[in-house]
Order: structure tokens, then C-alpha cells, then sequence
């Protein structure tokens, strides 16, 4: 599955860049992150590991169910950046594969922030395509809720 949205944001390139490399800014954008760890071992950029973990629910799952694990594979200022999922326990259970790309593009009135979902499902989840197809309007909000963190800085 593929699934895309951009967004127009009052912020230079460079800035919007800037924020999005650093990952522990994940949690003030994205509704569904309610913090990030990274291994100390890996520098930021290509290579750069870390995880995401959800917010507790109210039956008591812990934020270790919504964990997901992450790579940098990309991590470029112009050609933009790629995170590959590592971990396959939590919320990464639903998925074989996946990766996010986020590229950051000049506009006049400032930047493009471009964000893209590609992924392929477990064949034993198979069935949740047409839920998660609808995901892009949630990545759409979660764009907004970025554009509104930049634009208050």
C-alpha cells in the first residue's frame, strides 16, 4: 500500500529539515506517540535507530504495545528521508514491511513537507487493508498538527 500527503508550511526548508532530523520532536506532532527512545550507539543520520511508543490505552496496554522500531536509511536535506520499520512485536505486528518518507520542498510562502506511508501488511492481517487504506487521512492530521508545532516556534 502506498499512501501520500503534503502540506504547505510557514517555515523555511532549512528549518522545517532542521526539526523534522530530530526525532525526539516526534511526540508534539504525531497524536499517536507519546515518546522516543533512540540507541545511544547510533548517530543521527543514516543508520540512526530509535523507537516510537503509543499512548496507554484505557484497557491498560502500556506504551510497550505501541512500540515501533525504526532505521534511517535516507536522511538527506534535499532528496528527503526514509525510515524503515525493525521491530515486528507491538504495533508493527500488522506489518511484513514499511517505511515512512518525509521530503521538504521550497515554496514561496515557505515549504512543502511531503509524507508517504509504503507498506505491505502480514498475510494473517491481510484483511485490514481497507482500514488501513483509510490511514491517510490520519497522516493527513498529523501533517497539520506539524504545521501548527512550525508555525508557532
Amino acid at each position: 500500500m502506498h499512501l501520500e500527503t503534503i502540506i504547505l508550511v510557514s517555515r523555511t526548508p532549512e528549518e522545517v529539515w532542521s526539526y523534522l532530523s530530530d526525532y525526539s520532536n516526534v511526540p508534539q506532532w504525531d497524536r499517536g506517540v507519546e515518546s522516543v527512545r533512540h540507541n545511544p550507539a547510533t548517530a543521527p543520520g543514516v543508520g540512526f535507530e530509535f523507537s516510537t511508543f503509543g499512548i496507554a490505552d484505557k484497557k491498560g496496554a502500556g506504551p510497550e504495545r505501541g512500540k515501533m522500531s525504526y532505521r534511517v536509511s535516507k536522511a538527506d536535506p534535499v532528496e528527503g528521508a526514509t525510515v524503515e520499520l525493525t521491530n515486528s512485536d507491538g504495533n508493527a505486528r500488522y506489518f511484513k514491511r514499511a517505511e515512512w518518507r518525509f521530503k521538504v520542498d521550497p515554496a514561496p510562502e515557505g515549504a512543502w513537507i511531503t509524507c508517504a506511508a509504503h507498506f505491505t501488511l502480514r498475510f494473517r492481517y491481510i484483511f485490514l487493508a481497507p482500514v488501513f487504506s483509510m490511514m491517510k487521512g490520519a497522516i493527513q492530521r498529523d501533517l497539520e498538527s506539524l504545521k501548527r508545532v512550525l508555525e508557532s516556534v
